[in-house]
């Protein structure tokens, strides 16, 4: 009797332990589900926004070195435009601004491709006018969300699993 009860308190944690798992990957993708989601929704939204023309008024490349690291580049330009009636200028390049690269040649090919004194359009939050961007992100998080998905049905299959072989074996 001793030892059934032994193998059934083993029996019992080890049914704790996967759910324990389970829960924790469900967790784990819900959170990166939720993150993947957000980001498609913003990258969506700024598609949404209003249009106009904008100029580019200085373009240089900005240059850093971290702690002995090669050294990165990025662009750094600003550019105005009108919206309801009002002069704006911004720096963004992006929503998520402009990105630091190890490779220059990538940051020459975007100055070229917005010189100074160029037009280009801009999308303009509404919301905030001074934000605007001339590059939208990527949607591509949106079209990803069945891999974090993966992780809460794993989650979820791996309790299930474990509370039924604990019904099997208590039957």
């Amino acid at each position: 009797m001793a030892d059934s009860n032994k193998e059934e308190k083993g029996t019992r944690s080890g049914v704790w332990f996967l759910c324990l798992i389970g829960v924790s990957l469900m967790l784990v993708g819900a959170v990166f589900g939720w993150l993947m989601f957000r980001s498609y929704q913003q990258a969506k939204q700024t598609r949404e926004w209003p249009q106009v023309e904008a100029m580019v008024l200085r373009v240089e490349t900005e240059e850093r070195q971290i702690s002995g690291s090669p050294r990165e580049y990025r662009l750094n330009l600003m550019y105005g435009y009108e919206f309801a009636g009002r002069d704006m200028t911004t720096n963004r390049f992006s929503p998520r601004g402009s990105k630091w690269t190890k490779d220059e040649s990538q940051v020459n090919h975007l100055k070229e491709a917005y010189p100074m004194g160029s037009t280009h359009t801009v999308w303009v939050d509404p919301l905030r006018p001074e934000a605007g961007i001339l590059q939208h992100d990527t949607k591509a998080a949106g079209y990803t969300l069945w891999f974090p998905a993966l992780f809460v049905l794993g989650g979820g299959g791996m309790i299930w699993g474990a509370l039924r072989k604990r019904q099997t074996r208590e039957e």
